[in-house]
Formats: structure tokens, sequence, C-alpha cells
């Protein structure tokens, strides 16, 4: 079976394709070497594409080796996550050269997230929420203050509880100048077009 699901998951992709290959129950262990859902159970996968953009690749690369042709594996999924992490990075924040400092203050907190899902067991918080105390037995550890030339301040440490991971810009003089002036000619296109 192959459908179409909407994921309304933050961060995921609006549309993506489901593909289900039930297994009869036979009782003679695998019949595909590897899959044990092919044990009398249903195999399940997705590719992250709305079902008309699938092609014949993203099918056998979301198949393991074990069905002809299948090319998924750790690696390809490892680098199917990173390539996605780090593309919801530069979209969200750009990927030119003035945009650096922002995705190093992005990837500074997926690192601290990680090694707190790390800790638990690779149990998530619920979506939107930081780590909750009571989520497992994690030292908090020393914070400890970097500061980058770009006028950021990330306190790092565990991200149990709230506020324990901050990042604060510093106002500089030059970005005050330039709030005035935005200010300023807000107002006068606001008064031009009354």
């Amino acid at each position: 079976m192959v459908m179409q699901t909407a994921c309304r998951t933050p961060g995921c992709v609006p549309l993506e394709t489901v593909i289900a290959i039930a297994f009869p129950r036979l009782n003679k262990g695998e019949l595909l070497p590897g899959i044990k859902e092919s044990d009398g159970g249903t195999f399940k996968t997705n590719i992250l594409l709305p079902l008309s953009e699938v092609t014949r690749d993203d099918v056998l690369d979301a198949l393991p080796p074990g069905f002809q042709g299948g090319r998924k594996t750790w690696e390809r999924v490892c680098l199917q996550l990173r390539d996605l992490v780090f593309g919801r990075i530069g979209g969200l924040v750009g990927n030119g050269n003035e945009e650096i400092e922002d995705r190093r203050i992005l990837a500074e907190y997926i690192k601290n997230a990680m090694e707190d899902y790390l800790a638990r067991d690779c149990r998530a918080p619920p979506l939107g929420q930081p780590f909750n105390n009571n989520d497992g037995d994690v030292d908090g550890g020393a914070k400890e203050i970097l500061e980058y030339n770009g006028g950021v301040d990330i306190i790092q440490g565990s991200m149990e509880g709230s506020a324990n991971f901050i990042i604060r810009r510093h106002e500089l003089e030059d970005d005050d100048d330039k709030k005035e002036e935005t200010r300023q000619s807000s107002a006068a296109n606001a008064s031009t077009t009354s």
C-alpha cells in the first residue's frame, strides 16, 4: 500500500509518502533476510515528498537492502537527517556570510539539545517544551559563557528546565542608529500614505 499523508508536526514536511508492505504469517521465519516484518508483519517506510514527486530512486532509497534494489542504510539515513537539519538552519536564517553567527547559534543550541536527548535515553520532551528536570538524573553541569565576535553570548550547559540556555544579542550603537532610522522611515511612510 502506498499513500500520501499530511504531517502536522512542527518542522515536518507538509506532505509525505508512506509505503506499507504486508507479509503473510507463514511461521517459516523471515521471508526476506534482515527484514523482521517479513515473518508475518507489515514493513513501513516513508519518503519525505508528496506522492506526485516520488521517483523509483526515492523508493529504492527508502527500502533496506533486504528488498531487491533497496539502498537504505544507516549511513544514508544519517546523511539524510544531517542534510535536512543543515537545510532547515539555512532556510531559517540564511546561508550567506552575513548569517554565519546566526547559524552558529542554532548549531550550538541543537548540539546541547542532542546531548540532553542522549542523556535521557533518546526520549524527547513534548513538542515546543524544554527538557524537564524530572526527565532523568542529568547533571546540569557548570554553565560556560561563550562570547562570539558578533555580539552574542551563548550560555552553555544542560537545557533542563527553562532559561538554562540563553542567547543574548548585545545592542550595538550601530544597531541603535539603524533602529532609529527604520522607525523614522516607517513614520514618514505612514504619514505619506494617510
